[in-house]
This record gives structure tokens, sequence and C-alpha cells, in this order.
């Protein structure tokens, strides 16, 4: 105060001017660090940029950066003249990118490109930069994608990604390299297979049944499976008493050899056991439902 009293008129205006704007200042920053909490800056870039963006419904700011909470959001970008692209976006810490390019519709929106061809060029790196994040990302979630493909004389183990879905891993391989391809899947460092979507190829001897519930697991499984001297059944397991875990396999006679193994895993329901999805190599929460994670690791950790 005595500091405002030692200004003239004209110090005084001067000093509550700036005293206002850098309050005014503060304030704003404020108001604006609060509407950004639990938000992520996110890149905004659509070539070209006079193309409409609306998030659920919502017009947002082209070639720009914008805060949103991590989700997943309807996008819909569009422009006269070039196609609409309408898709599902979804945003967290690791992914912070709405870009892309939109295809010309006609004569007019090819000329439009050759125009502003600035555009085009900027968002292409910006492009590429959010493909290379969003595969890190997409490893980070799926650690199996690190280890594949993985190509041999014997087998071969790929993925399908779709976006926003978990991957679906492919086993190819003949019926009597599939065990060596089971247990690569299993031996992978820091992997959990039972989260996965995995297909076989090798067709499965198992697949048509017609179970029989008996109070013995094993009798279960040879009523329902109707079993023969091709076609053997392992000897068992128990798992916390409640559930049963064995192995399928058909034995060639012809090149002494087995055709890799199946597991089939049963649940004691009223004294009775029950099979809970058709027999495959690998058990996952795909093709062994409402099943209990450790259960499955359990049963595939069983060795005939």
């Amino acid at each position: 105060m005595h500091l405002i009293k030692n200004l003239d008129k004209k110090q005084r205006v001067i000093f509550f001017i700036l005293s206002t704007i850098i309050f005014v200042g503060i304030i704003y920053f404020i108001v604006i660090s609060i509407s950004r909490i639990g938000k992520v800056p996110t890149t905004v870039q659509y070539a070209p940029y006079e193309a409409t963006i609306t998030l659920n419904g919502t017009k947002i700011n082209n070639n720009s950066q914008v805060w949103l909470e991590p989700g997943k959001y309807s996008a819909k970008i569009e422009f006269e003249h070039f196609k609409t692209i309408e898709r599902e976006v979804e945003i967290s810490a690791k992914y912070r990118y709405i870009v892309g390019i939109l295809e010309a519709a006609d004569s007019e929106g090819e000329a439009y490109i050759k125009a502003h061809q600035q555009d085009f060029i900027e968002t292409e790196g910006i492009v590429g930069q959010a493909l290379s994040q969003e595969g890190r990302a997409i490893k980070e979630q799926y650690p199996i994608l690190n280890y594949l493909p993985i190509n041999n004389r014997l087998y071969s183990i790929g993925y399908i990604y779709h976006q926003n879905e978990a991957p679906s891993i492919t086993v190819k391989s003949a019926p009597e390299y599939l065990d060596a391809a089971v247990q690569k899947i299993k031996n992978l460092e820091d992997i959990d297979p039972t989260i996965y979507q995995i297909d076989f190829t090798a067709e499965n001897p198992f697949s048509s049944y017609n179970e029989s519930p008996k109070s013995d697991p094993e009798e279960t499984i040879k009523a329902s499976f109707q079993l023969s001297d091709t076609y053997k059944l392992s000897e068992g397991e128990y798992i916390a008493g409640q559930y049963y875990v064995a192995t399928l396999y058909k034995y060639d006679y012809d090149k002494d050899l087995i055709c890799a193994h199946y597991r089939v895993l049963l649940k004691n329901i009223d004294d009775e056991w029950h099979i809970l999805a058709t027999p495959q190599p690998l058990l996952t929460q795909k093709n062994t439902p409402k099943t209990p994670k450790d259960i499955l690791h359990y049963a595939n950790a069983f060795e005939p």
C-alpha cells in the first residue's frame, strides 16, 4: 500500500491495469486447469483442414489440440467433394490422436488436393507418428505381439488385429506338430495365452460330441466321445476338487506318432461331471468361457 501511495495517478492506473490482467490470467489458468482434470491433450488433424469433425455429435476444431476424457468416441469427418468418414476412436493416456486423410469423391475434390498439398503432406507425417504410437500401445496391451509372427518348417504362429479388439492368434501346422506350436506359445516369457482368441487350422477331431454326464469324469469323457483304438484318453488330474482335466489325442498307427493333445476340461455340477467346452490344444477365456483364469492356467500346464 505504501508503494501505491508513492505512485502518481498515471502510474496507479497502469499498476491497476497490470494487476487486473495478472488476476484475470490467474483465474483463467485455474479455470482451464480444472476443466482439463482427467483429460488428455489430443491432436486433431484431418486433411483437408477445412473438413468438419464431430465427436459424439459435437463439433471440434480441426488442425488443433483438444483436451478429451479417455474413452471411445464416434467420430465423423466430412467435407464437400470428399468421402465422409465415420469411425470409432479410442483416446487414452497412451494414444492421443484423431488424425487421417479424406479421399476425394470427385474431380473437384482432386483439384482441391492439388491446391492444398501442404495440408496433406503435413497430415501424412502426423498419421505416421500416430500409427507408430498406436503400434507401441497395442503391443503393450497385448504383449504376445512382440513375439509374432513365428515361422519355421514345422508351424507358423501369426495374428490378425482389428481396431479396438483383442488380436486373434492363428496357429498353422500339421496335426503332428501342433503340440510343438502350443509349447512354443506356453514358453513365451510374460505371456498369458488365456486372454486371446487362438485359432488352430488343423482339423479338430474332437469338435463333435454328445455330452453324457456321469458321476466319474473319466466315464463322462468316454461316454461323450465314444473313443476307439485310434482316439485315446490320457490320465487326468483333479483341480481344486471341482474341476478335472485330461487330454484327448489321435494316435496314428501308420506313422507311430501322436497327432496333438486336446485338453478337455470338466466341472462337477450336482455330483455329475460336465464338459465345459470343445476340447482345445490350449484353453482360453474365448474357447472356454466363464471359467476362472487360474483354472485355465492349471489346465494348460497339465502334461499327460
